[in-house]
């Protein structure tokens, strides 16, 4: 008895437009009405992350440096807001003192509010700007 294929893939044309289309196998798997759609400008890569609603939240963090205190402050604020499905992470560092860090998640999760949550990032050592917004939808 053979082994059952753990992905599946199809080439398909890239067009423009506010719609996806997938062959119907794909969407009996994914099984989720609605996907998260991320351009990775870096590498030209699109990902896609089902989801179970239209509300995808977006967090960008200016950094001034990336330390380990950062990273230990960030995780407590995430643990506190009940942050734990996380979609997407990705951060760069240009310079020493200019760091970026961004994630999506979906925010029905969050145990404090939206203002709440924005708060308690901004409160981060080293923190200069925080961006939280929900995604658009198409």
């Amino acid at each position: 008895m053979s082994k059952p294929d753990l992905t599946q893939a199809r080439v398909m044309k890239v067009q423009t437009g506010t719609v996806i289309t997938l062959p119907e196998e794909f969407v009996e798997g994914i099984k989720k009405p609605y996907s998260l759609v991320i351009l990775v400008k870096k590498d030209g890569n699109v990902k896609i992350y089902p989801v179970d609603s239209d509300k995808v939240l977006y967090l960008k963090l200016d950094i001034e440096k990336l330390s380990k205190s950062f990273l230990e402050d960030l995780t407590g604020v995430f643990s506190e807001a009940g942050l734990e499905d996380i979609l997407f992470t990705s951060g760069i560092c240009q310079t020493k003192s200019q760091c970026y860090y961004e994630c999506y998640f979906p925010p029905e999760q969050l145990l404090l509010t939206k203002d709440e949550f924005e708060k308690r990032l901004q409160g981060i050592s080293g923190v200069q700007k925080v961006i939280l917004e929900y995604v658009p939808t198409s």
